[in-house]
Protein backbone atom coordinates (compact mmCIF):
# COMPACT_ATOMS: atom_id res chain seq x y z
CA UNK A 1 0.00 0.00 0.00
CA UNK A 2 1.60 3.43 -0.97
CA UNK A 3 0.21 6.30 0.67
CA UNK A 4 1.86 9.83 1.19
CA UNK A 5 3.11 9.84 4.70
CA UNK A 6 2.84 5.83 5.61
CA UNK A 7 4.11 3.23 3.15
CA UNK A 8 2.66 0.03 3.86
CA UNK A 9 4.18 -3.58 2.82
CA UNK A 10 3.85 -6.75 4.33
CA UNK A 11 6.01 -9.68 4.84
CA UNK A 12 3.97 -12.68 5.48
CA UNK A 13 2.57 -11.91 9.16
CA UNK A 14 4.81 -8.32 9.93
CA UNK A 15 3.38 -5.02 8.27
CA UNK A 16 6.42 -3.22 7.50
CA UNK A 17 5.60 1.03 8.31
CA UNK A 18 8.27 3.20 5.69
CA UNK A 19 7.29 6.62 6.92
CA UNK A 20 7.89 9.38 4.14
CA UNK A 21 8.64 12.58 6.05
CA UNK A 22 7.74 14.75 8.98
CA UNK A 23 3.92 15.63 9.71
CA UNK A 24 5.15 19.31 8.72
CA UNK A 25 5.62 18.23 5.12
CA UNK A 26 1.81 17.00 4.53
CA UNK A 27 -1.61 18.06 5.02
CA UNK A 28 -2.83 17.62 8.63
CA UNK A 29 -5.76 15.70 7.21
CA UNK A 30 -3.72 13.08 5.36
CA UNK A 31 -0.99 12.57 8.52
CA UNK A 32 -4.73 11.99 10.32
CA UNK A 33 -6.14 9.84 7.66
CA UNK A 34 -3.68 7.65 7.10
CA UNK A 35 -2.71 7.09 10.58
CA UNK A 36 -6.35 5.64 11.39
CA UNK A 37 -5.68 3.92 7.99
CA UNK A 38 -2.22 1.99 8.81
CA UNK A 39 -3.91 1.20 12.76
CA UNK A 40 -6.78 -0.47 11.02
CA UNK A 41 -4.47 -2.29 8.74
CA UNK A 42 -3.40 -4.34 11.59
CA UNK A 43 -6.95 -5.17 12.42
CA UNK A 44 -5.93 -8.12 10.22
CA UNK A 45 -5.74 -11.26 12.22
CA UNK A 46 -3.09 -12.69 10.15
CA UNK A 47 -0.79 -9.57 10.54
CA UNK A 48 1.51 -10.00 14.30
CA UNK A 49 4.01 -7.92 14.05
CA UNK A 50 5.07 -4.39 13.19
CA UNK A 51 8.62 -3.52 11.62
CA UNK A 52 9.09 0.47 11.43
CA UNK A 53 11.98 1.29 8.75
CA UNK A 54 12.88 4.92 9.39
CA UNK A 55 14.86 4.00 5.87
CA UNK A 56 13.51 7.06 4.06
CA UNK A 57 14.02 9.95 6.67
CA UNK A 58 16.58 11.61 8.69
CA UNK A 59 14.77 13.04 11.19
CA UNK A 60 10.39 12.88 12.22
CA UNK A 61 9.21 15.01 14.70
CA UNK A 62 6.83 14.13 17.44
CA UNK A 63 3.56 13.78 15.54
CA UNK A 64 4.67 10.42 12.92
CA UNK A 65 6.46 9.39 16.07
CA UNK A 66 3.43 9.20 18.00
CA UNK A 67 1.62 6.92 15.59
CA UNK A 68 4.86 4.82 15.47
CA UNK A 69 4.29 4.48 18.91
CA UNK A 70 0.86 3.49 18.46
CA UNK A 71 1.31 0.90 15.88
CA UNK A 72 3.94 -0.75 17.69
CA UNK A 73 1.56 -0.83 21.00
CA UNK A 74 -1.01 -2.20 18.91
CA UNK A 75 1.43 -4.75 17.56
CA UNK A 76 2.01 -5.84 21.35
CA UNK A 77 -1.76 -5.58 22.37
CA UNK A 78 -2.13 -8.09 19.85
CA UNK A 79 0.31 -10.26 21.50
CA UNK A 80 3.09 -9.52 18.49
CA UNK A 81 6.06 -7.41 18.42
CA UNK A 82 7.22 -4.56 17.41
CA UNK A 83 10.99 -3.13 16.59
CA UNK A 84 12.99 -0.37 14.34
CA UNK A 85 15.32 -0.78 11.90
CA UNK A 86 17.91 1.93 9.39
CA UNK A 87 17.44 5.04 11.53
CA UNK A 88 19.79 7.38 10.99
CA UNK A 89 22.35 8.41 13.43
CA UNK A 90 20.25 11.31 14.45
CA UNK A 91 16.94 9.40 14.34
CA UNK A 92 18.06 7.25 16.83
CA UNK A 93 19.48 9.80 19.20
CA UNK A 94 15.74 10.58 19.46
CA UNK A 95 14.53 7.35 19.45
CA UNK A 96 16.73 6.74 22.76
CA UNK A 97 16.27 9.66 24.15
CA UNK A 98 12.92 8.90 24.42
CA UNK A 99 13.22 5.48 25.32
CA UNK A 100 11.68 3.74 22.80
CA UNK A 101 14.91 1.59 22.36
CA UNK A 102 13.78 0.32 25.50
CA UNK A 103 10.48 -1.02 24.44
CA UNK A 104 11.41 -2.08 21.13
CA UNK A 105 14.82 -2.99 19.90
CA UNK A 106 16.41 -0.78 16.95
CA UNK A 107 18.07 -3.26 14.10
CA UNK A 108 20.46 -2.17 11.46
CA UNK A 109 18.57 -3.81 9.11
CA UNK A 110 14.91 -4.64 7.89
CA UNK A 111 16.11 -8.27 7.09
CA UNK A 112 17.60 -8.68 10.99
CA UNK A 113 14.29 -7.02 12.41
CA UNK A 114 11.57 -9.19 10.73
CA UNK A 115 13.49 -12.14 11.85
CA UNK A 116 13.78 -10.82 15.46
CA UNK A 117 10.17 -10.07 15.62
CA UNK A 118 9.36 -13.52 14.13
CA UNK A 119 11.28 -15.51 16.82
CA UNK A 120 9.66 -16.32 20.22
Amino acid sequence: MTNKVFCLERDGNVLIVVPQGDASGFRYHDVHQESNTTLEVLDDPSLTHVVVDFTDEQMLGSIIISVVIKVCRKAGGKGGKAAFCNASADMLDVLQTMNLTKLWTHYSSRSEAIAAVRTD
